[in-house]
């Protein structure tokens, strides 16, 4: 189950916090409470209010969102490394890529200055960007399935060709691409000796929207953990972008089998200046 808490008042969400840590101490006191967060800065001032909330403060091991996304990905795909993940992986692989200039013509017809370190670093980051906010792009290069009008874009061409290079030396590697590892993901989450690996109940504070990505993650695993998001947003009208992920989610992307949506599997409650506003969907 995925319960999702919205408001731009953060006492609100720092009382709904410690009231759920509370309860869940109360079952047991001893497995550790997995709280996913943004950045340290939250972690420090949690761990100050928790304890003054609740009085004491004991198991919360804290992660941050997208190193504990990254970690699940790679222990359901069963791979010693992720090479499409790492940037300074990627970069090498492009250098690799323009040492031979034959498969770089289409770079030259473009335009593009790219024999350069310059040029390896800045695409490996501009790759590792797609990869964790546009998987959807990544997805349609990498089933040469075109359902985005608005991935068609002269830009995205050479891009695309590049990321079609870039997933040949990948297989040279023995490594799997975004599509095989998002698979590889889905069909392995839900095996008994995988449970593992997954916390039984997990709470998340975002200041900000989650990644693409990270909202697929956690979406998906929202069957077998109890799944808190806490988000705080300043303004009164934050839907467009909470259904924008939730819609991303729905697509046939990296869906094995397409299943009808259970109502009661996602909770939202938004609270915008303590008027509580309840919805299922």
């Amino acid at each position: 189950m995925l319960k999702i808490y919205q408001s731009n008042n953060m006492d609100f969400l720092l009382k709904k916090i410690c009231k759920k840590i509370l309860l869940h101490k109360l079952e047991n006191i001893f497995p550790e409470e997995a709280f996913l967060i943004q950045n340290n800065y939250i972690k420090q001032w949690l761990e100050i209010n928790i304890a003054k909330h609740n009085n004491i403060y004991i198991n919360i091991k804290f992660f941050q969102i997208s190193k504990f996304c990254i970690n699940i990905l790679k222990l359901m795909s069963k791979k010693n490394t992720l090479s499409i993940f790492n940037i300074e992986h990627l970069q090498w692989i492009l250098m690799s890529i323009i040492h031979d200039t034959r498969d770089c013509i289409f770079l030259k017809e473009a335009g593009v200055l790219f024999n350069s370190f310059e040029f390896c670093a800045h695409m490996a980051n501009i790759f590792r960007q797609y990869i964790i906010f546009k998987p959807d792009l990544i997805y349609t290069w990498e089933t040469k399935k075109e359902n985005n009008n608005n991935y068609k874009k002269k830009e995205y061409s050479w891009q695309k060709k590049l990321w079609i290079l870039i997933i040949k030396k990948i297989k040279y590697l023995k490594q799997k691409n975004l599509t095989e590892i998002i698979n590889s993901f889905l069909k392995n989450i839900k095996r008994d000796n995988n449970l593992k690996y997954i916390p039984k109940n997990i709470l998340i504070l975002s200041h900000a929207p989650l990644d693409p990505l990270m909202y697929f993650v956690l979406y998906s695993m929202r069957k077998i953990s109890t799944i808190y998001l806490f988000q705080y947003q300043c303004n009164i009208k934050p839907d467009k972008q909470v259904d924008y992920l939730y819609q991303f989610f729905k697509k046939k992307s990296f869906l094995l089998n397409r299943r009808k949506k259970n109502k009661q599997e996602i909770i939202k409650k938004k609270t915008f200046l303590m008027k509580k506003i309840h919805k299922k969907f």
